[in-house]
């Protein structure tokens, strides 16, 4: 029992310092650059494999800048997200939205196709809050 109780003790302050350590893991990394390309969920147009930390370093006491390799693997092509788009429900404004925003992705990354990869390297800042690592917007 007291050994049960020091082992759930010793893994409960792992967890706490963890939480507070000075950088962000590479699994808090990757979760959080794949949400912040929409990566995630059943609708995400692409998804992230390959992720890679290559660097970092703190840049003050509150952010942290890491240097990241991954591949965008593209889940439809533009074709297939313009005709999802075309689709959907919604009202001409909205779905002037959606044409705003394929054509952006159509400037990001071309013509992409579905299975397409994209290698990726960027330096990513990331600010701590009270509630965990978030990215910073520039």
């Amino acid at each position: 029992m007291n050994r049960a109780l020091s082992l759930l003790a010793g893994l409960g302050l792992a967890v706490l310092l963890t939480a507070c350590s000075g950088k962000p893991s590479i699994n808090e990394l990757q979760r959080l650059v794949a949400a912040d390309l929409g990566a995630t969920g059943p609708q995400a147009i692409v998804r992230v494999e390959n992720f890679s930390k290559d660097n970092g370093y703190a840049k003050d006491d509150r952010r942290y800048v890491a240097e990241v390799s991954y591949d965008l693997v593209f889940q439809k092509g533009l074709q297939d997200v313009a005709v999802q788009a075309q689709n959907a429900p919604g009202g001409p404004l909205e779905k002037m939205g959606k044409g705003m925003g394929l054509m952006t992705l159509g400037l990001l990354y071309g013509d992409f196709k579905a299975g397409d990869r994209l290698p990726q390297k960027k330096k990513v800042t990331l600010i701590r809050t009270e509630n965990g690592w978030r990215i910073e917007e520039e």
